[in-house]
């Protein structure tokens, strides 16, 4: 979960699919174990919630997907450098309003 309250956060808030670098991991390379790479994806087990209060801005860089955004009357979610935020919850293109609650497979793209 993210609570943002009077700040602001640039990038991706998202739930992610981790690979580790090696297929198999035992005592000869246990070290490997931390070493693992990141993607973006829908959540599966568990949920990516973001709430944004007293007048928090997330800047949107790429392409997140949550299952809960709750954002106060005043605070944004907006592209860094201008670019557009478009969103879609369960599929269906979704306008991201100021003081409203979105729950569900979100997916949150700047372009």
């Amino acid at each position: 979960m993210v609570n943002l309250s009077a700040s602001s956060v640039t990038g991706t808030l998202t739930a992610a699919l981790s690979t580790h670098f090696v297929a198999t991991i035992d005592s000869d390379n246990w070290y490997d174990l931390g070493k693992v790479s990141n993607a973006p994806q829908a959540a599966v087990n568990n949920g990516v919630i973001v709430s944004l209060a007293s007048h928090s801005k997330w800047n949107v860089t790429g392409t997140s997907y949550l299952t809960e955004l709750s954002l106060d009357a005043t605070s944004a979610v907006t592209g860094q450098h201008g670019k557009k935020v478009t969103m879609t919850v369960d599929g269906t293109p979704t306008a991201i309003n100021p003081g409203a609650s979105y729950t569900g497979a979100i997916v949150v793209t700047a372009t």
